[in-house]
């Protein structure tokens, strides 16, 4: 009981992480109506600058490990800015309106591009960050408690805060409104007065945003993130936005910790080596039969 206990709290943090992509990847895909292959690529990106402005600032500037980080934080937060206002307003909009593979070559050109930024960045070198705030927090008052680091705790904590904002915006504002009614009906929205535009601009902007913010969060807990993880985050959270339903941020949320719960109990008692092949079939699997279903219908 106890290994397994253990195993549900390694699953955690991944199934934060996954979740925070999910909810950012929906909140985008329902105003847009398109795939953005982009958004896995926004998260190792953010990640990948966090790690090499870190290093600088650590070997070249001698600053101390916790200014480094701070620095890399914010070297990245600004880069990514630049990137998701030019994603929001100039990049993405124009391809809306036109066929679906328009919008996946152009995602997939940018996912390439920042993954090819990052590696000639880094020489093709991979830089760590040492491990940080690695202290032990037992979860439950037992005699042999389930454990997780203090950073682990931190970047939960982080994480919940995100998407429970997000969505109080997305219920109980006008913003949040604005946005349920143009992922229901552009031009209904658009005739009762919404800027259908600024809408789908946000949105994309809040997706990426919150794609950024996890990357920066992986990195701090990993310590690397490799050049080619962006299209398998983009991969992985497509499927799982797809078969969790892709009708509002919060079930794909939900669906995606699930999903990295999953994973960590595969990790626990099945080969690893195996384990994205059978996880990427299952989620194909559900998708032909949700599919199947639908055109069964009436």
């Amino acid at each position: 009981m106890t290994y397994f206990l253990q195993i549900i709290a390694n699953g955690l943090h991944n199934g934060a992480l996954y979740a925070l992509l999910a909810y950012g990847y929906v909140l985008t895909g329902i105003v847009t109506k398109r795939p953005n292959l982009a958004h896995g690529a926004i998260f190792a990106f953010s990640g990948q600058v966090l790690v090499l402005a870190a290093n600088a600032g650590y070997a070249i500037l001698w600053m101390t490990l916790p200014a480094a980080i701070l620095f890399g934080a914010t070297t990245s937060a600004l880069l990514c800015a630049i990137l998701l206002w030019a994603l929001s307003t100039r990049i993405m909009p124009p391809f809306l309106e036109r066929s679906p593979n328009g919008m996946i070559v152009v995602t997939l050109a940018i996912a390439i591009v920042m993954m090819e930024a990052a590696r000639i960045g880094a020489d093709t070198r991979d830089y760590w960050l040492p491990p940080i705030m690695s202290i032990r927090v037992p979860l439950l008052p037992l005699p042999e408690p389930p454990t997780i680091t203090l950073l682990q705790l931190v970047n939960l904590a982080a994480i919940l805060t995100v998407i429970a904002a997000a969505e109080l915006v997305l219920i109980r504002t006008g913003a949040g409104r604005a946005l349920r009614a143009v992922a229901d009906d552009r031009s209904a929205a658009s005739l009762s007065g919404v800027n259908v535009n600024r809408v789908i601009s946000l949105a994309i902007a809040a997706g990426g945003a919150m794609s950024a913010f996890g990357g920066m969060l992986a990195l701090l807990y990993f310590g690397n993130m490799s050049f080619g993880s962006g299209l398998i985050y983009a991969l992985k959270v497509l499927f799982i936005a797809s078969a969790g339903g892709f009708s509002a941020p919060l079930p794909a949320a939900l669906t995606a910790f699930a999903y990295g719960e999953a994973e960590s109990l595969w990790d626990g008692y099945m080969p690893t080596v195996w384990r994205d092949a059978v996880f990427f079939s299952a989620l194909a699997f559900v998708l032909i039969m949700r599919r199947e279903n639908r055109s069964s219908l009436p």
